[in-house]
């Protein structure tokens, strides 16, 4: 299984198949932006014209698209000219029930199936190092572990379809909610007084330590290199987090699970959005 056709090649995806690439297998990738090519070629990646070239001539398909409705519609198409042989893998964030249907869809034609977001942002992508929470049946997740370890450091089995875009929601919710926290934290303790790297130093090392501390801290200049100190460019868009913590707005209500920080959160990043702060990394919310 060495020709991987890889959909969507944006700012998460591009890592991925790079990586892909590098590790000696054949890509095939195609994105509406063909101009992502002009970098891509130089890594291998081949440029399909349409989709039924890229599905004709791919063992398994990865697709990293934006929404849940742009997945229906690619994985509609995809399989029009899939042959039984072949594996689906969604890396995308959707909603649940999008994410059951178009996998119940392929396995009507007999075509195995994964969903698998991930975590990590493009960081993570470009290094290797993204976390995959993967629902579907085992015995294809293991046939194409191999892929996983290269586009990532960790690969968790959540359960049955739809269980990783599930256990996706939950994780993004708590990103969101924790980086709030975050920055309030180290708005109290600026104007406390304190030298914030060496708060820094104290969160990062006690019990207040998470990721949004360690790898991507939200204050300019303060621990490792992340979009805070690009004026909140690049990294994981604010709009992209609104849209994630819209689909677990969605999950909590129909679950009628109690979350008040997230749907909180959620108010506040809709504020940014309305606002048109969307094209901002999502860790600009501390400046609100």
């Amino acid at each position: 299984m060495k020709n991987i056709g890889f959909i969507g090649l944006g700012n998460m995806g591009k890592g991925m198949a790079i990586n892909l690439s590098k590790n000696n297998y054949v890509i095939n990738g195609f994105d509406l932006n063909s101009e992502v090519f002009n970098e891509l070629k130089k890594y291998n990646i081949n440029q399909m014209k349409n989709l039924k070239e890229l599905t004709e001539n791919s063992d398994l398909i990865i697709t990293m698209l934006p929404d849940g409705k742009a997945v229906l519609k690619v994985w509609d198409e995809i399989l029009t000219y899939a042959k039984s042989s072949q594996i689906l893998i969604d890396c995308s964030t959707i909603d649940v029930k999008t994410s059951l249907t178009v996998q119940k869809n392929a396995q009507k034609i007999n075509i195995d199936t994964l969903d698998a977001p991930v975590s990590g942002g493009v960081i993570g992508a470009d290094e290797g190092t993204l976390t995959f929470m993967i629902g579907g049946n085992k015995e294809t997740l293991n046939n194409v572990i191999d892929l996983f370890d290269i586009m990532g450091k960790k690969s968790i089995h959540c359960g049955t379809y739809g269980a990783g875009q599930s256990a996706k929601i939950c994780n993004n919710m708590l990103l969101a909610s924790t980086m709030i926290a975050v920055g309030e934290s180290f708005e109290l303790g600026k104007n406390l007084g304190l030298d914030l790297h060496k708060l820094f130093e104290v969160l990062s090392t006690s019990s207040g330590s998470c990721w949004a501390i360690n790898t991507y801290c939200p204050v300019k200049g303060v621990g490792p290199k992340s979009p805070s100190d690009n004026n909140y460019s690049g990294g994981f868009s604010t709009a992209l987090m609104h849209k994630d913590l819209g689909l677990a707005v969605d999950a909590i209500n129909q679950t009628k699970s109690k979350n008040y920080f997230g749907l909180k959160t959620f108010s506040k990043y809709d504020n940014l959005v309305k606002t048109g702060k969307g094209h901002f990394d999502f860790s600009n919310v501390i400046n609100e």
